[in-house]
């Protein structure tokens, strides 16, 4: 267990000895925390499936789990919260249920199943993550506009993914919440733009700050994290040229430094607040 520089990690039938760079770590220790991600986005990626460093890997993300979970602490979010709320599937049917508006949706392996569902234009997203190695390099799948009848939807016999009506956005909005609390940015959108804000890097210094969010938005952003049990989101809501608006994704350890910064600023005191009160 110990690497010989004080590192280490024992857990018996008495409890859980964990040593980090000389230092013992007690997690009956009551504190508060926050976790936003488990790892970083890049971990595991490229690892070839069945190897030693993939065991390794599998085998260290067990025990972390186990760990946190155990630990004395008062989340934010609460890590089994965290990780059923990555979930898209989650997602999409907590709004559904919540009657929050959301895109039409369909998952599926089949191109049959989309054509059959859907007349106009679609968007195909990733169920799962988003990321993959190709020559070396670390790839993003991003949100593709497409016809039902595209021939590129035979690959969805792979794996599945989901599939959504084409929403056109006149904003792209990106809505903050710790606890009962919301912030909303928004990032004005031009006919050729993407359908991914995320493929133009200058989006991120675009986004600006927004006070009129309508009670659909702000109501329906708190309700759906509260539904989830998270402390903190960063969600995705796209606002139509008619001004209606759909949420899009549920991020629930996502960015928002980005935005402008008396959004940051507030975003970032509201957590060390909710941290001071749990503690």
């Amino acid at each position: 267990m110990d690497d010989g520089d004080g590192s280490g990690l024992v857990i018996g039938d008495t409890g859980c000895v964990v040593n980090a760079e000389g230092e013992s770590i007690d997690l009956d220790r009551p504190r508060a925390g926050w976790l936003r991600r488990f790892h970083r986005a890049d971990w595991g990626l490229g690892v070839e499936t069945g190897s030693v460093e993939a065991l390794e890997l599998g085998t260290w993300h067990s025990a972390y789990s186990w760990l946190i979970d155990a630990a004395n602490v008062s989340w934010v979010t609460e890590p089994r919260a965290l990780r059923g709320a990555e979930s898209k599937l989650t997602q999409w049917r907590t709004a559904r249920t919540l009657g929050v508006p959301y895109p039409r949706t369909l998952v599926t392996t089949s191109r049959s199943a989309v054509v059959a569902a859907f007349s106009g234009e679609v968007v195909v997203k990733p169920l799962g993550t988003g990321q993959f190695v190709a020559d070396g390099d670390v790839k993003t799948v991003y949100a593709e506009p497409m016809m039902p009848d595209d021939d590129r939807l035979r690959a969805l016999s792979s794996a599945p993914f989901i599939i959504q009506e084409r929403l056109h956005a006149s904003r792209h909005l990106r809505v903050v919440t710790v606890g009962d609390r919301v912030w909303a940015a928004a990032l004005d959108v031009q006919a050729s733009a993407p359908a991914d804000w995320r493929q133009s890097s200058a989006n991120h210094s675009d986004f600006k700050e927004v006070n009129d969010v309508s009670p659909i938005v702000r109501d329906g952003a708190v309700a759906v994290a509260r539904e989830l049990g998270l402390g903190y989101t960063s969600q995705d809501w796209i606002q139509e040229p008619d001004g209606e608006t759909f949420l899009i994704d549920v991020n629930p350890a996502g960015q928002w430094l980005f935005l402008p910064r008396v959004i940051g600023d507030a975003v970032a005191e509201a957590i060390a607040d909710l941290l001071l009160v749990t503690s």
